[in-house]
């Protein structure tokens, strides 16, 4: 697939998060990405995002992002999504099981800049465990 629109590059991007290709992931991300959640800056960087995925990852081993709608332009687009997942054993975490939208900006065939917004109590945790170096 061409990523000549926003929505071809966030397809692809969530196509590598499901199969759990980090490295997939972050060649599909600019290595300034800005990512904010529920209007408060998160993530800085591609290093940022690979952390967060990684820590999402160890948190819900069988992590899964399926697209619910998406609307776009060449640069721009607007994702509806839901994140499920089962937690890993012994973090004491609930089953994953998040609705959300991010409105998403690419440069170059890649993600720039992320907006996301859903419960943020939930991705919050997830990428405040990302920025401690959670290995559990």
């Amino acid at each position: 697939m061409a990523l000549d629109t926003a929505e071809a590059v966030y397809r692809a991007y969530n196509d590598a998060e499901n199969a759990h290709d980090l490295a997939a992931t972050e060649r599909l991300v600019t290595p300034d990405l800005y990512v904010e959640v529920n209007g408060r800056p998160q993530l800085a960087s591609a290093a940022d995002d690979a952390e967060a995925n990684a820590a999402l990852l160890r948190c819900y081993p069988d992590y899964h992002r399926d697209l619910v709608e998406v609307v776009g332009t060449a640069t721009r687009a607007c994702v509806r999504w839901r994140m499920v997942g089962s937690a890993a054993p012994g973090l004491g975490l609930g089953p994953l099981d998040l609705h959300g939208c991010s409105v998403v900006e690419v440069a170059d065939g890649r993600l720039a800049r992320a907006y996301l917004y859903a419960d943020g109590r939930v991705l919050e945790g997830l990428l405040e465990r990302a920025r401690d170096g959670a290995t559990s």
